[in-house]
């Protein structure tokens, strides 16, 4: 009589063996697949960059100026609208719609402007940060309001408040002037003092402004990038070892958080005089 044939199967030591080889496959796996998403949001946070300062040059073009940076006043002036450079190239980035919403006569926080702040543009939004694409304000004194979060912030060389430069006025030469760059959406650890870089520029009420969203801030040396992941005085970003920058010629480059602070705060001057060079 023929004896019975064994069942297939694995032993218990080639299952083990087998494990630990897709371990180490995974091991040597993982870290690739990360490198790979890593390199796709750094090409499309370069290429949302590039596409709002192509929006910019467009702005330019048939203003013969850039957009202020946002149009407000220090708390010492009168209250004006707050809306910045961001909320006026909106027809340059199919955001016809919601330009036609916005009533640019009263504050961004007044009457039927304060039902648009919400409305997130995936332009303005860094595919690397995972903040939330809304964020809720709690202004002292006034009513909670939810706003649109951003990514993408004015350099004030070019873009600050009440301004009107011209292409003109970058005497230091286009590839050697920022004219926008990256800031992380800080929700803050116990959200307390969020802030962000909203599409439609600064918060202004009738009576004054609310500092969470913050539309353009200088290129110092004194806050060098990346130097604080939760200071609203830093260009800073969620990609490994810096951040992304538009320059005024259109082109988008990634600036090391170790770039020298002198070169860095002469990059951010359309008129300083200083000469670059490689950086």
């Amino acid at each position: 009589m023929r004896s019975p044939r064994p069942a297939a199967g694995f032993t218990l030591i080639e299952l083990l063996a087998a494990i630990a080889i897709i371990g180490v496959l995974i091991a040597v796996l993982l870290p690739a697949v990360q490198s790979s998403r890593e390199a796709v949001r750094r090409v499309q946070c370069q290429n949302q960059l590039r596409q709002l300062g192509l929006a910019l040059h467009n702005y330019h073009d048939r203003h013969s100026h850039f957009p202020a940076g946002s149009y407000v006043r220090g708390p010492a002036f009168p209250t004006l609208s707050g809306w910045g450079w961001g909320a006026m190239i909106l027809p340059s980035l199919e955001q016809s719609a919601l330009y036609s919403q916005i009533d640019f006569s009263t504050g961004t926080a007044v009457g039927i402007n304060e039902s648009v702040l919400a409305t997130p543009l995936s332009v303005w939004r860094c595919p690397a940060d995972m903040a939330g694409e809304r964020m809720t304000i709690n202004p002292v004194g006034r009513p909670s309001i939810e706003i649109a979060s951003g990514n993408y912030c004015g350099v004030e060389g070019l873009l600050r408040e009440m301004s009107s430069l011209r292409m003109a006025d970058v005497t230091d030469g286009t590839s050697q002037t920022l004219l926008l760059g990256e800031r992380i959406v800080d929700v803050s650890i116990n959200n307390s003092l969020p802030h962000t870089s909203g599409w439609f520029g600064q918060l202004a009420y009738v009576d004054g402004y609310e500092y969470r969203s913050v539309p353009h801030i200088p290129a110092l040396k004194a806050f060098p990038i990346n130097g604080s992941q939760s200071g609203s005085e830093h260009f800073s970003s969620r990609h490994p070892g810096g951040a992304f920058f538009c320059f005024a010629d259109g082109s988008g480059r990634f600036l090391s958080e170790n770039i020298d602070g002198i070169i860095f705060e002469a990059l951010g001057t359309p008129a300083g005089g200083e000469t670059v060079g490689e950086f």
